[in-house]
């Protein structure tokens, strides 16, 4: 359990108390978790949330604080002050994912592959050349992974203060490939940055070669990722669904299940169940279709 007043200046402590993790506001589901709120709204939110023990609010957001019992620190920059401090435990060897580590015997792995001690790697598990697993993966039974893969890299997050200077976010969660998934070669699957979550591929989807999947990104079941497609961090992308060769799809944007990504799509908003979109920005295919059609004639 950590001490707000290890990490924060007396002069910024309006609450004191005591966190145990960092995470998002909206979905950890873990006790004693500190969290920052960046408007009235989440700082709502976050007091409504029985897992959050402490927030990180702007000096602005004073006036407004109701009464509470949570430890409450008021700086400048919320987010900058969170990340700084997400940092400073990551690299003393606090917030790292907790699970069972082990390599199955039945599990085939290339000499030249370099497979992290920090991993859960189940049965029949078949790992290609040169390919990288890193800490805070788990591969489920059945699964192949490619040559010249990388399973659980950190991603490209950055946050800006109000100098313009970038802050590297280090990533605290994990990678996990459930049963029967396939990575083929050179793709990558990048880990989540949210304290005890995971980078998740649901059972039995498919991924083609080149294929990047981005941080905090959730991946049903049965889905079918075509090749050189990018998958940008937080996407959500359902059951059954099929991703076109060279399709993009854009940060936290959700796509439900058996929706079709046609071919090249660059998807910016939200894809309904059973949609079949298409183009730069993609929307139904049908309507692409016809509107090509007419800038013909």
């Amino acid at each position: 359990m950590f001490q707000i007043n290890h990490y924060f200046k007396p002069n910024e402590i309006i609450n004191s108390g005591v966190f145990n993790d960092l995470g998002s506001l909206k979905v950890t589901s873990v006790s004693h978790t500190l969290c920052y709120a960046l408007s009235i709204d989440y700082l709502s939110i976050a007091l409504n949330n029985p897992c959050i023990s402490a927030i990180i609010i702007g000096r602005d957001m004073l006036e407004l604080l109701p009464d509470t019992n949570k430890g409450i620190i008021c700086v400048e920059n919320p987010e900058i002050r969170y990340i700084q401090l997400k940092n400073l435990l990551v690299e003393n060897g606090f917030l790292e994912p907790s699970f069972e580590y082990g390599v199955d015997v039945s599990a085939k792995i290339d000499v030249s592959a370099n497979v992290s001690i920090k991993c859960r790697i189940g049965k029949n598990v078949c790992i290609g050349r040169n390919t990288l697993i890193k800490d805070f993966t788990i591969i489920g039974d059945n699964c192949i992974i490619g040559d010249n893969c990388t399973v659980g890299n950190e991603g490209l997050y950055f946050k800006r203060d109000a100098d313009g200077i970038l802050y590297k976010v280090l990533h605290t969660g994990g990678v996990e490939l459930c049963e029967n998934v396939e990575l083929m070669n050179n793709s990558m699957v990048q880990r989540s940055h949210d304290a005890g979550l995971f980078t998740k591929i649901g059972y039995g989807t498919k991924i083609s070669v080149n294929v990047n999947v981005g941080h905090s990104c959730q991946i049903g079941k049965h889905t079918l990722i075509s090749g050189n497609v990018q998958i940008a961090g937080r996407a959500k992308i359902g059951d059954y669904c099929w991703i076109g060769t060279s399709s993009t799809i854009s940060d936290s944007v959700e796509i439900g299940n058996h929706a079709n990504i046609r071919i090249g799509s660059v998807v910016v908003k939200n894809v309904k169940d059973g949609q079949d979109v298409s183009g730069n920005f993609a929307y139904d295919h049908v309507k692409q279709i016809r509107n090509f059609v007419k800038a013909q004639k």
